[in-house]
């Protein structure tokens, strides 16, 4: 943890250097020695008010409440009857009046009433900002189970742009980066991905990743957002497929008042600064493959195929935007709301990447399972990533009884990505391989959910919800071309064609689904509710790849053909097979996913103090899938059907108004992805063994344990402290099976029970202008899988133990016992802030620290790829303007914290001599560097 403390210390100063400006605007103006001092809080609540005005009307004196909801007024002119007045937005304002004889410090409470209006049939009440952090503690609080919240207000402040980085910052969460740095996927409490879901209000979208189930985060601007809630227990009105947790994205919904926000902004990556940004066109892109654009059976020709996408332009520092606009209102008579939000990122983003290519198989010598690699690359990648998202709320109230609203979402990520791979850069001369590819990706997802409350009796009520939900996922002609540069003296001398790869891959996801749920309140303190949920799902995808060569320019040695540019050079197949639609690939598939499912619960409120909800909720889950495997291959299609009973009961004790002690039960699951079932193998990753699906995988089961202690204190000020135990059946992860006499597959499998057991902490504390929140949480997880060891026996021969080849010395199969993909041990967030209402200054610098963890598992024993810990250190602050402007600058990865990923085995001799392969203990496999980002821009809100 010592990196963390170092790098928020060291960021802490720089915050804390700013403050003595803003702090200078808070002169009191008067030298008369009279001070008011006091609070200001909701009548209703109690809770402080953060930013309401305290002003004295007759000298105009005022200032703004702090963090904590407490004020200060200092030279005020002494009186017998002070009138002193706090108001703020939602709030009825107050007016006192108190005695401030010469020379003394009074203090002064006020309590503000939350204001409404009365409309025809219906009533819109007086409520706190549903975006404010204050709302998100209140939400925390009064949740029914284990839940933790980041409110739209404190986004709005943070470093991120995008969910995808939002989600790092709740406690036990941390991200699997993409290519350009940014978080894509979340695991929850050391889960990895396969074991979370995603919502959107409340309700599951399907993904564009063209094989598994999860979605993306990245895809999902942040500014879209009302708040994000990660769930940790799940209650019986939830689905039941989450054993590490959910995120559920709720996004802004239509207010009860005119709302005018818009946001634009730009900044750059500083790692274009020390090379150029090398980008390619994406117009012209062949978007079918050449069996798709000719009869069945058609012989490619290279002719077919472009390498235009391969001419690349230079850019130094290119520009990033980001435009932002929010419109919402409702109607006189409070009966129709609407509220429509567009985001639109434009941004360039890239890495450096040294990276070991690790042989498929290791060396027996000097010990089992030596750690090697066939090639050293340095790979630089340029991604131009285009995010666009929309959305829009519509709700009507038809009268006091009923409701009805449609929601609708777009969210677009196109990522332009160019690769280039210089190889084999040892200085040892030789053949210097190099390769460029340009990959242009689009995920998509659109959704509308159109919902209705009805209050059908006074204490029963029916909600329910018609979704349609469609992912998608396209690559076309995704071109690879290599080439070799000779530089030895015995060669031809040059650079020459080498080879040429097009790939096309397409994905639907589609839900069609629906939800009910009826609410029965038998009194005050008992309510029952019970519901059902029936979804569709289809899923598809297509893929479509041809391998060329570089065509020759005659016989003998020097008959390689020379690199002049992509356009000039030519290729040809190797084969008359290269040319043909890949007819048997199991990548091409379609499958049905029909879930059904019901349940029932009931809360219960005892003696003011104890509440229980606990109900059960049953799934049934039927998966069919048909791979274009040929007819004679076992498991071509294939079909799954289970029934799942999901108990759970969460208790929730009052300690005092401001304690709750929660101790939760449920048993969650995680169904494998359809991708998974289907057996087709294949050797084209590694030519030591052969990958394949498993039709015979179990889904996942597990029982989930929950105790938190919470706290909420004055100024939004939180203690929460808690511990978690899961006990998983048949985890899902990969291995080698026997599958015939001395041969086995590397493939997902079930492997016996996986613990899972942690710690978290959370807490906030605010101090005059200052602030300080973090989270830290402790995971420790064990499975047990088989492994592969190469090695030399006895009599120096060479053998290959596992599950399918046993051998005198492992007569079973080898087996290893570690940490679940994903999880780290230790993971912490460390935030400083500074808010000064008065001035409209605000800043903060966060720290992320996620300990080291798995992010590859090897088959081979003791070769798994570890990623080291890391602490990333981000600022952001903002100024409010005139006008209702506010100018606000965001810069992350201060520090330039690389990601590193080793095995861990000392490395040989002739390794230590290697680029960068510094330590003794460990072997460099991947160091990634993705620089600093910046971003400055202007917000404009009316509310």
């Amino acid at each position: 943890m010592l990196p963390l403390y170092r790098s928020f210390i060291y960021c802490a100063l720089l915050l804390l250097s700013l403050l003595a400006l803003p702090a200078a605007a808070q002169s009191g103006g008067s030298t008369t020695p009279a001070t008011l001092r006091g609070t200001v809080r909701d009548a209703a609540t109690g809770e402080v008010l953060i930013g309401a005005t305290v002003l004295v009307p007759a000298t105009q004196q005022g200032t703004a409440t702090l963090l904590d909801g407490t004020f200060s007024l200092k030279g005020l002119k002494p009186g017998a009857a002070v009138a002193v007045q706090a108001q703020t937005l939602g709030y009825a304002p107050q007016l006192l009046t108190v005695a401030l004889p010469a020379g003394t410090t009074q203090t002064l409470e006020f309590k503000l009433a939350a204001t409404g209006r009365e409309l025809t049939e219906v009533l819109v009440a007086g409520h706190m900002d549903r975006e404010s952090a204050e709302q998100a503690r209140r939400s925390e609080q009064k949740a029914d189970n284990v839940v933790n919240i980041i409110a739209a207000r404190t986004i709005e402040l943070s470093p991120d742009v995008t969910v995808g980085n939002v989600v790092q910052r709740a406690s036990g969460v941390s991200v699997v980066r993409n290519s350009g740095g940014d978080g894509q996927y979340a695991i929850i409490r050391g889960m990895d991905r396969r074991y979370n879901y995603t919502l959107v209000n409340g309700i599951k979208i399907p993904s564009p990743d063209p094989k598994n189930r999860y979605v993306p985060l990245d895809i999902f601007p942040a500014e879209l957002l009302e708040r994000l809630e990660v769930v940790k227990a799940l209650t019986p009105n939830m689905e039941g497929d989450a054993i590490g947790g959910a995120m559920n994205m709720v996004m802004k919904s239509a207010p009860d008042h005119l709302v005018v926000a818009a946001t634009a902004a730009g900044g750059f990556s500083d790692l274009f600064a020390s090379r150029t940004f090398a980008g390619f066109s994406t117009s012209g892109q062949a978007r079918q493959s050449p069996s798709e654009t000719h009869p069945a059976g058609y012989q490619a020709q290279p002719g077919d195929f472009s390498n235009k996408a391969l001419n690349y332009s230079s850019l130094k520092l290119p520009v990033n935007s980001l435009f932002g606009l929010t419109l919402g209102n409702r109607t006189k008579d409070g009966k129709l709301g609407l509220l429509v939000a567009g985001s639109f990122q434009n941004t360039y983003r890239g890495s450096d990447r040294l990276f070991y290519q690790p042989l498929g198989q290791p060396k027996p010598d000097p010990q089992p399972n030596t750690f090697t690699f066939d090639e050293i690359q340095r790979r630089e990648y340029s991604l131009l990533q285009t995010r666009v998202g929309l959305h829009a709320k519509l709700d009507y109230v038809l009268n006091a009884r009923n409701r009805i609203s449609l929601y609708s979402l777009l969210v677009r990520l196109d990522d332009a990505q160019h690769r280039h791979i210089v190889t084999n850069d040892l200085g040892t001369g030789g053949d210097v391989p190099v390769q460029d590819q340009s990959r242009f990706q689009r995920q998509q997802l659109w959704s509308e959910t159109l919902q209705g409350d009805h209050t059908l009796l006074p204490r029963l009520s029916l909600n329910w919800s018609a979704v349609y939900g469609r992912a998608t996922f396209a690559t076309p002609d995704q071109t690879t071309v290599g080439l070799v540069r000779a530089t030895a003296a015995n060669t031809q001398q040059g650079t020459f064609v080498q080879s040429n790869t097009h790939l096309w891959q397409r994905s639907l996801d589609q839900d069609v689904a629906g939800y009910a749920n009826l609410n029965f309140a038998a009194t005050d303190r008992l309510d029952f509710t019970v519901g059902g949920m029936l979804r569709n799902k289809d899923r598809s995808n297509f893929y479509d790849y041809y391998d060329l060569a570089g065509a020759t320019t005659g016989t003998g040695t020097n008959n390689r053909q020379v690199f002049t540019s992509y356009d000039q050079a030519r290729f040809a197949f190797n084969s008359s097979y290269d040319g043909l639609a890949k007819t048997t690939d199991a990548n091409n598939y379609t499958g049905t996913e029909r879930i059904t499912a019901g349940y029932a619960q009931a809360k219960l409120l005892l003696a003011q103090k104890l509440q229980i909800l606990g109900g059960v909720r049953l799934e049934n889950t039927r998966q069919h899938y048909d791979s274009q495997l040929p007819t004679s291959a076992v498991g071509k299609s294939g079909t799954l059907t289970y029934l799942d009973i999901l108990p759970s009961v969460h208790l929730k004790y009052l300690l005092s108004e401001r304690q709750n002690l929660r101790a939760s039960y449920f048993k969650g699951i995680s169904r494998p992805n359809l991708y998974e079932l289907i057996p087709g193998t294949n050797n084209l990753d590694n030519e030591y063994y052969t990958s394949a699906g498993n039709p015979y995988l179990k889904h996942t089961q597990a029982d989930n344990y929950d105790l938190r202690y919470e706290h909420y204190g004055p100024a939004n000020s939180q203690l929460l402290a808690g511990v978690f135990y899961k006990n998983i059946q048949n985890p899902i992860e990969y291995g080698f099976k026997q599958v015939g006499n001395n041969s086995s597959y590397y493939q997902p499998q079930n492997f016996g029970t996986a613990v899972n057991y942690g710690a978290e902490l959370v807490f906030i504390k605010y101090l005059g202008h200052l602030g300080l929140t973090g989270n830290y949480t402790y995971t420790h997880s064990s499975i047990t899988t088989t492994k592969r060891v190469y090695y030399r026996d006895a009599n120096g021969n060479l053998q290959n133990a596992d599950a399918g080849q046993p051998t005198a010395e492992y007569p079973t199969a080898p087996t290893q016992t570690r940490p679940l993909q994903g999880q780290s041990d230790h993971i912490a967030n460390l935030a400083l802030l500074y808010r000064n209402e008065t001035s409209g200054f605000n800043a903060q610098v966060a720290a992320v620290y996620t300990g080291r963890r798995i992010i590859a598992v090897s088959p081979y024993k003791d070769l798994d790829q570890w990623q080291r810990a890391t602490t990333q250190l981000d600022f952001s602050t903002e100024q409010k303007l005139p006008h209702h402007l506010t100018a606000f600058l965001k810069i992350t990865n201060l520090l330039n914290t690389p990601t590193v990923v080793e095995v861990m085995q000392a490395p040989t001799t002739s390794l230590l001599s290697a680029p960068e392969q510094t330590r003794t203990d460990r072997i460099l496999v991947q160091r990634d560097e993705y620089n600093r980002t910046y971003l400055l821009g202007l917000r404009y809100r009316l509310n």
